[in-house]
């Protein structure tokens, strides 16, 4: 292990916690493990109880089990068949025996029989409780409707008195009879279904009340005294369920799961005789959905006679229970997006595949077209002129009346051939594939269970190819490809689908939970949507999201950044130097007032004098917290030596309480994330010993010449650096090339310099030599010194801020890993490409060197207008403001144009004869192609006209080089080999800030105080900050990375040369 030192971060004295001490997973003080800080004995009271009663608990059911010794109500995310109910039923027994009073709430009577059945064998296990209404010293009280009059008596009376541990009643019952209960104190309710809560939302309040809140002038007084467990909801959440998360500290979430694997097929026709069809090719466990009641009223009377089908409505679900007992093979309902059919059902044993008679949709009036839609729809329509007109008031249509009346009927009017491809107008109306219903009702036949996720199969049959099309293309922006009907081979899909069932689990725990962890709260909320609706918890006021996938429920949240850094005031500026170098680490705080961050144990924000301090020591607790209640966790920061450097502290801070494994992705994708998954890894330490010899490089040359710089110029906010100093030098020597100036002379007409001409008007004799058509092979995408140079150029946009663009495009899924010194494109890139350009493709890998990383490219085949579509309909976690959309734009054309055929220049060439000279020039005339209308990556110029003509001359006086700009110095420090992808923009950033550089027009220019500091690092130490040694030093990195150098005997002579100076 590399060793390091954690100031005061051991989670057992809270005194260092040294690297012996992580590898032995113990406190070498007290002699405990890790972990022994968070246990408490009533876990393994519980764990126990559970293990007589129903069986050793699941990985998921532990950390249920220590959330609720925490005293922590949750809601439970978990897949089908887990142990929920049974869980909920030990606990409530659990706190019977530490005299705690637990409330059971079920659905159904049907339900709340079955459970205190199952309270009862669990009681002649125990041989402890005595589970019934009518005894002397009742443990267990239930009540339902179908209960005898003197039974209902009895209960009431015990209920009264309160002699009981254990209550179980229905949801009806809570809303009917709460005045008789509301007077009583729970210390733990259990919620088994919590829809039948959510669907009143005065039985939220009830729930509230009951845990010991009290509601006074409409405001929630008092403190929890229970806790409470609920289910993830399946119907639409009201404003009710804000109280759990403004209370209770979690939000129930929803079973919406988006993860699937289902075959999903197209048939472009539907009517009764197909459906007939369909079902006798598939056999039973069948849902069939139609687009209205009628519809599916027509399909049922038809099917009845030959098929055992039961028919779904709002009114009756009397069907609902014959299927799931395997009385019927199939139902039949709508395709309302919040019905029974679509949300309700959780059977996957029992269902196998879906069938949609016909594509569900939303179709809209246009006289019912509201302000935000109409903003979707313009940019949907984008490709007609006049509706491009009217983009700019967009973001305030609202405000002009007239222009969004004007652009309503130019939408109803736009040509066919110039309409989106997934949606459809016709006459007065507008339909828009519902892939939301899609994806929840499809979603019935292929459902997380204890066994893994199981297969299924949707039939999508619509008649109408304009709505087909339409949703086949909208739902590839879910990555649903549909396959065609008639390629199907029915029997094997059937086998399939039918063994996935029958499969068991060579394991108990296929389904763990998982810690994991990313950098920002962006990054962590879109990962955590991408797999449904997840349930929000608050734990030591931290937020985490939990959701389900193919084999976790992973509990996603961010470490914000580096956890720890270089302390200042220990050993040798942060690193303890005897036999081996051993850097001391501490937490990081932040000022929340000024934004400044600091290392030193102080109340005070040492720039500010604000308390207003976060300390990263409470991160760092969150996340042992949870790593507690998991045992395992994955850790997913940014794939770079900063990412590897925090998953390595990570790890170190968190062993001894879960195991720790690295997962690594280059694009915030579903896709990407679900491979991740499945091809975990461990931290690479060489990566980051690299990381380790930069950082402590940066802190020593930082500390030792910046203290210089301070006694020198008297100045404590004077830093320095060995990349910042050359790049320093570069702009000072570029200054003096901008201050020498020469004459030339310039033809406006022509856009031509010449030289020896001091006359204001001359005869010029042009010949044409030669026209010719060449082929020009695109740039490459961009890697990352590219990005800024055009962003910079282009967009005029300064460094800094295109990198923090860059990472909020990143975090929304919507570009691959901005840091990269790569232009390669993966397989994933190519089909991207492929979609966007059609027959304009051309693939190409831009593969030239070894690396680990792809180029920056979009993620998805969405130009800049489909962004911003996608915007305005919520598709992303966080904001995008015009720059976004703008570096986004760039990013995607850039790319797409790397991907397309050849294009084509027109190149005139000419001899130019003035005076006693001659000169010939080359000029592209003419450009086609669609790589160039995306990218011009050449440059067009007017035709010389020929023959013999007097042209008027401006001389004029120019620098012998103008200075740099961003863009320059991105560029050279990647040429010279001085920079990395991570820190060109950092390097810039710093000069600004020190105020050695200022920018006017897009030039930089070097102040005087910067020009008095390079001199100083010149004239005494310019062995140490120059561009030779600097790119050595990165190369011995590189090295150390490939396990071609070691980083000890890196530090050695970095040690000894920073010595030297001090000396």
């Amino acid at each position: 292990m590399v060793p390091v030192i954690y100031q005061n971060l051991c989670s057992i004295c809270g005194k260092d916690l040294t690297y012996r001490e992580i590898e032995k997973k113990l406190c070498h003080i007290k002699q405990e493990p890790f972990f022994s800080s968070f246990f408490d004995l009533r876990e393994k009271k519980l764990e126990k109880l559970f293990e007589v009663l129903v069986g050793k608990p699941r990985n998921l059911q532990k950390m249920w089990i220590k959330r609720l010794i925490k005293g922590e109500s949750f809601a439970a995310t978990a897949p089908t068949g887990i142990g929920k109910t049974s869980f909920g039923l030990v606990s409530s027994i659990f706190f019977a025996t530490e005299g705690k009073k637990s409330y059971i709430i079920m659905p159904t009577t049907i339900l709340l029989q079955q459970s205190v059945d199952e309270l009862k064998r669990y009681g002649e296990k125990l041989k402890k409780c005595n589970f019934f209404n009518h005894g002397k010293t009742p443990v267990v009280i239930f009540y339902h409707s179908d209960m005898k009059k003197t039974e209902k008596e009895k209960f009431q009376q015990i209920l009264k008195k309160e002699n009981y541990d254990i209550l179980l009643t229905t949801s009806q019952f809570l809303n009917r009879n709460f005045e008789k209960i509301k007077h009583m104190h729970f210390d733990f309710i259990f919620v088994d279904d919590v829809d039948a809560i959510l669907k009143a939302s005065q039985n939220v309040e009830k729930v509230i009340y009951l845990l010991g809140f009290k509601k006074e002038d409409e405001q929630w007084r008092g403190k929890q005294r229970g806790i409470m467990m609920v289910s993830t909801a399946t119907v639409k959440k009201g404003k009710a369920t804000q109280l759990f998360r403004k209370l209770l500290n979690f939000d129930v979430g929803s079973s919406f799961f988006t993860i699937r694997n289902i075959e999903d097929i197209k048939l472009d026709e539907v009517n009764l005789g197909v459906v007939k069809d369909l079902l006798r090719k598939m056999g039973g466990g069948g849902i069939i959905y139609a687009p209205d009641t009628d519809t599916a009223e027509e399909y049922y009377l038809f099917l009845k006679n030959e098929f055992k089908i039961g028919l779904i409505s709002a009114k009756s679900r009397k069907d609902y229970e014959l299927f799931e007992n395997g009385k019927l093979d199939y139902l039949i309902g709508t395709s309302y997006y919040y019905g029974t059919l679509v949300r309700g059902l959780d059977l996957p044993h029992r269902i196998r595949y879906v069938v949609f008679t016909g594509a569900p949709v939303v179709r809209v009036k246009f006289e019912k077209i509201t302000p935000r839609l109409l903003k979707i729809l313009a940019f949907a329509f984008r490709r007609n002129e006049k509706v491009r007109e009217f983009l700019p008031y967009l973001s305030r249509i609202h405000q002009y009346p007239d222009k969004k009346n004007q652009l309503i009927k130019l939408v109803e009017k736009v040509p066919e051939q110039e309409k989106p491809e997934d949606l459809v107008v016709r006459k007065n109306e507008i339909i828009f594939p519902d892939i939301r219903t899609y994806l929840q009702a499809s979603g019935r036949s292929s459902r997380l269970t204890v066994n893994g996720l199981v297969k299924g199969a949707s039939f999508l049959l619509e008649g109408d190819r304009g709505i087909l099309d339409a949703f086949t293309r909208r739902a590839r922006y879910f990555n649903i490809n549909f396959k065609d009907y008639h390629e199907i081979d029915f029997k094997k899909l059937c086998l399939e689908i039918d063994k996935s069932r029958r499969e068991k689990a060579k394991s108990q725990d296929l389904i763990r939970p998982a810690l994991f962890i990313v950098e920002s709260p962006t990054k962590a909320k879109t990962i955590a949507h991408y797999f449904g609706k997840p349930s929000v918890k608050i734990l030591k006021n931290s937020v985490f999201y939990e959701v389900a996938t193919n084999n976790y429920i992973l509990l996603v949240t961010a470490s914000l950044g580096h956890l720890v850094d270089l302390t200042h005031d220990k050993e040798f500026y942060g690193v303890k130097v005897n036999n081996e170098f051993v850097p001391i680490y501490t937490t990081i705080k932040h000022c929340q007032n000024c934004k400044n961050q600091f290392v030193m144990d102080a109340k005070k924000c040492p720039k500010c004098g604000s308390d207003k301090i976060l300390d990263s020591r409470e991160r760092i607790d969150f996340l042992r917290e949870l790593a507690y209640q998991t045992e395992f966790v994955i850790v997913a920061t940014d794939p770079d030596a900063e990412g590897e450097k925090i998953a390595w502290d990570i790890k170190n801070l968190l062993n001894g309480i879960a195991e720790v494994k690295r997962a690594h992705f280059h694009e915030v994708t579903q896709k990407a994330i679900l491979s991740a998954l499945l091809n975990l890894r461990e931290v690479n330490e060489e990566q980051v010993k690299a990381q380790l010899v930069r950082r402590i490089e940066d802190r020593w040359i930082g500390f030792v010449f910046s203290r210089k710089l301070w006694e020198v110029f008297n100045r404590r906010e004077l830093s320095t650096g060995r990349v910042q100093t050359p790049v320093l030098g570069w702009v000072i020597q570029q200054e003096k090339k901008f201050k020498k100036k020469k004459k030339v002379a310039f033809v406006p007409d022509l856009s031509l310099y010449l030289e020896g001409v001091e006359e204001k008007e001359i005869e010029l004799v042009i010949e044409v030599l030669e026209k010719r058509e060449e082929m020009k092979v695109p740039f490459p995408p961009y890697s990352t010194d590219e990005m800024l140079k055009d962003s910079n150029n282009i967009l005029k946009l300064n460094s800094d801020k295109v990198m923090r663009l860059a990472q909020d495009l990143f975090e929304n899924g919507l570009i691959t890993y901005h840091r990269t010194d790569s232009t390669f494109v993966s397989d994933t890139g190519l089909e991207i490409a492929q979609e966007y350009l059609g027959p304009d493709f051309k693939p190409r890998d831009w593969f030239f060197t070894q690396s680990a990383h792809e180029c920056i490219r979009p993620t998805k085949p969405w130009d800049k207008f489909t962004l911003q579509r996608m915007a305005y309909e919520g598709w992303f976690a966080g904001r995008l403001t015009p720059d976004h959309f703008a570096l986004y734009d760039l990013i995607f054309r850039r790319f797409m144009a790397s991907q397309c055929k050849e294009f084509s220049v027109e190149i005139h060439c000419y001899r130019i004869g003035y005076k006693d000279r001659t000169l010939t020039e080359e000029r592209i005339v003419k450009a086609e192609g669609k790589s160039y209308q995306l990218y011009r990556s050449v440059r067009m110029e007017k035709e010389l006209p020929a023959g013999r003509n007097r042209y008027t001359v401006e001389i004029r006086v120019l620098p012998e080089g103008y200075p740099f700009t961003q863009a320059d110095l991105v560029r050279l420090m990647k040429e010279r080999a001085i920079g990395r992808p991570s820190t060109y923009a950092a390097v810039i950033q710093k000069l600004f800030a020190r105020k050695y550089v200022i920018e006017r027009k897009r030039f930089i220019f070097s102040t005087k105080l910067g020009r008095q500091v390079y001199s100083y690092m010149l004239d005494n130490f310019a062995e140490f900050v120059n561009e030779e040694r600097t790119r050595k030093l990165l190369e011995k990195m590189d090295k150390i990375e490939k396990t071609e150098c070691d980083y000890k005997k890196a530090l050695e002579e970095l040690y000894k040369e920073i010595k030297s100076v001090i000396m």
